[in-house]
């Protein structure tokens, strides 16, 4: 007694009757979805991946932005005085600092 009916099995197409066909069919679904490495945490990494270079091409040029600004503070005195007067809000002794501030709507 046969398991299959002949007539059904030769509806089948040939590849598809095959051992070896059907076991990479199942391996290549299991790699597509099961693994660790499916196809939508390898986009999720590529996409991550943009972001760090697109991060990193930032903080490499404001790095070069702050030695320039490094290079120009220590370069004397009166430009170091400068400096802290303008954003921290330092002065002298004998001098008073007024700060406008725009208001916030």
């Amino acid at each position: 007694m046969q398991i299959v009916d002949p007539k059904l099995k030769a509806k089948i197409p040939a590849p598809l009757r095959s051992k070896f066909v059907l076991l990479f069919l199942a391996y290549f679904i299991y790699l597509l979805f099961f693994n660790q490495n499916t196809i939508s945490s390898q986009i999720k990494l590529a996409m991550q991946l943009h972001e760090l270079n697109k991060e990193e091409d930032y903080y490499t040029k404001e790095i070069v932005k702050v030695k320039q600004d490094r290079a120009q503070l220590f370069s004397g005195i009166d430009q170091m005085e400068k400096y802290a007067r303008e954003n921290y809000w330092m002065k002298k002794d004998s001098e008073d600092l007024y700060v406008f501030m725009p208001e916030e709507k």
